[in-house]
């Protein structure tokens, strides 16, 4: 009969602490954003307001200057990502090096992108310097400007406070659109679905260093990360240029 009551008590607990920690995780995200955050106003201070660009773990994108993990590291007083040992090998923890890591998806391993490649878990707003090619635009934003993802002044958007610069992303990529963002609700590393991460939000930092967050049904009409529609006009969400 003690065992049995034992056992109803824990069942009852294990719900409320898996939530407890889940909202200490958020909190853990959201400074690891606001460190970030502060990172690209010391970037925008010292490069006349231009923003650093989105990247690419394809080829050698991954060295490339200018982009935002090469970039703003340096003013948390870590390497630019291109300098850590085994970046762009097979996805690993990085451990000591917190601010890359979302505590609610710490089992890298199980959660690759493409390519099995890159070790952090925020991606930049890629709208903020282009999408696609002309050659190959984007099936996100066919009608979007393309600007070729050149470094572009903040002031641009300096009428929309609520510009989205970085978020938590799914899987762990550099870049991406509100679709990226979707996708980290509908997926675990088990195939299963919705809400792995921080319940039903992510964590998103705006240009002005602010961080908000954000549901699936802010990102993609009906919930629905593959078919749905991306939500370009939302108040609290604004990624960037107008359809032409």
């Amino acid at each position: 009969m003690v065992c049995a009551i034992a056992l109803f008590l824990v069942a009852l607990l294990v719900p409320s602490l898996t939530g407890a920690r889940e909202r200490a995780y958020r909190v853990v995200c959201s400074n690891n954003q606001r460190q970030w955050g502060a990172a690209l106003q010391y970037y925008r201070d010292e490069h006349g307001d231009y923003l650093p660009t989105e990247g690419t773990y394809l080829g050698n994108g991954i060295q490339k200057p200018g982009t935002w993990y090469n970039e703003l590291p340096p003013y948390l007083g870590l390497p630019p990502y291109k300098d850590l040992e085994g970046a762009n090998e097979a996805i690993r923890e990085l451990p000591n090096i917190h601010v890359w890591i979302c505590p609610s998806k710490n089992l890298t391993a199980a959660y690759k992108s493409g390519s099995g490649k890159n070790q952090f878990h925020y991606g930049m707003n890629q709208v903020l310097d282009g999408l696609g090619t002309e050659e190959n635009p984007s099936r996100d934003a066919p009608d979007f400007l393309d600007l070729g993802a050149k470094s572009q002044p903040a002031r641009m958007f300096k009428r929309h406070p609520n510009t989205v610069f970085m978020f938590d992303i799914y899987p762990n990529s550099p870049a991406g659109t509100p679709r990226s963002v979707a996708t980290m609700y509908q997926r675990d590393f088990r195939g299963g679905h919705a809400g792995k991460f921080h319940g039903d939000y992510a964590n998103v930092l705006y240009l002005t260093g602010a961080v908000g967050n954000c549901k699936t049904g802010d990102l993609v009409t009906d919930r629905d990360f593959k078919q749905g529609d991306i939500i370009w006009e939302h108040p609290r969400l604004y990624w960037g240029y107008p359809p032409r």
